[in-house]
């Protein structure tokens, strides 16, 4: 018997018998009814991963310190409203666009040793690292960030870069730090010296015009530009009232409000680089003696910042006149 034959006799004795009736191909839909009785809601039910994350607009305030020119006590002035957010109960993160100095987060580490070394726990912001500095980055970090926090304290460096514009434009409010010369309002515009008459917009005071266009800015509020006059002294000299005017005709073609600033306190030297703040002296009084003239400084900034917090709001009100 050949190979052939074989496979027919083997494939002839595998076939169905005879009286089984044909079955169709395909086999058609059976109709069942739902066990309505035995059926269960899963207690948790599962989600796409397309709705990871809520659609709606995160609740996050981004606060951007920027300044092209350096040493004007930006990180100082970040790291004492990051502080005070978090005092007053406000979940917070702190970033540094700055990887070459990295002050605001410096001054965070430290203020973690501090916490090691004394054995308190102070209250402090979460910190966000970028692994690359570059706006793609920034942009995911900071949209992950207003999840689940009330305020992102943003602290760019002194100089212009993709990443410290791409700050800006993702801003709610922008804080611009100045000194009291008129070499730091060279960036916001141009005062004729003899006259003292307005003349044009600096070069940062261009960018932040164009950045928070409309047009290009997609937000649920107006974008909020203050300039803080920083490191001013108790008694007005006639340099600071010259920067102060100055200040004033720059302000309404720049589109920016003037608010008061930290002035030039030793303190505040000693205790930024141990990373903590006057409020910590409270549970740290062997490092200082409380100073009220530079604590309601620091409130009056941060009044003057009116940020969106009915915490913060509370903490820094100002108390009611005793009566006589």
């Amino acid at each position: 018997m050949g190979l052939f034959d074989r496979f027919k006799r083997r494939k002839a004795g595998s076939a169905l018998p005879s009286s089984a009736p044909a079955q169709p191909w395909p086999p058609p839909p059976v109709a069942t009814m739902p066990d309505f009785e035995n059926f269960a809601i899963p207690s948790e039910p599962v989600q796409p991963s397309w709705m990871k994350y809520p659609v709606s607009t995160p609740k996050g305030h981004i606060i951007v310190f920027a300044n092209e020119k350096g040493g004007v006590g930006k990180s100082t002035s970040a790291f004492h409203t990051c502080i005070a957010l978090c005092n007053a109960g406000e979940r917070v993160a702190a970033l540094d666009v700055d990887l070459r100095q990295l002050t605001l987060h410096r001054a965070l580490w430290a203020r973690q040793e501090s916490e090691r070394e004394y054995g308190v726990k102070l209250p402090g912001p979460e910190q966000i690292m970028l692994a690359q500095q570059n706006e793609n980055e920034l942009a995911e970090k900071l949209r992950m960030a207003r999840i689940h926090n009330s305020f992102i304290v943003i602290d760019v460096g002194g100089h212009d870069s993709p990443i410290a514009r791409k700050a800006i434009f993702m801003a709610d409010t922008i804080v611009t730090p100045v000194n009291d010369s008129f070499i730091d309002l060279d960036m916001l515009g141009h005062i004729d010296p003899r006259t003292g008459d307005f003349k044009t917009l600096g070069n940062f005071a261009r960018l932040v015009e164009h950045l928070k266009d409309p047009g290009i800015a997609l937000r649920a509020t107006a974008l909020d530009w203050v300039v803080m006059q920083n490191r001013s002294r108790s008694l007005a000299t006639n340099n600071e009232r010259k920067v102060r005017d100055a200040l004033d005709k720059i302000a309404p073609a720049a589109g920016f409000r003037i608010v008061p600033g930290l002035r030039e306190r030793v303190t505040y030297r000693e205790l930024f680089p141990l990373g903590l703040t006057l409020f910590d002296l409270d549970t740290l009084p062997d490092l200082g003696k409380a100073q009220p003239n530079a604590r309601e400084e620091i409130w009056a900034m941060l009044r003057a910042l009116n940020l969106p917090s009915a915490a913060l709001k509370r903490a820094i009100a100002v108390p009611d006149a005793q009566p006589e």
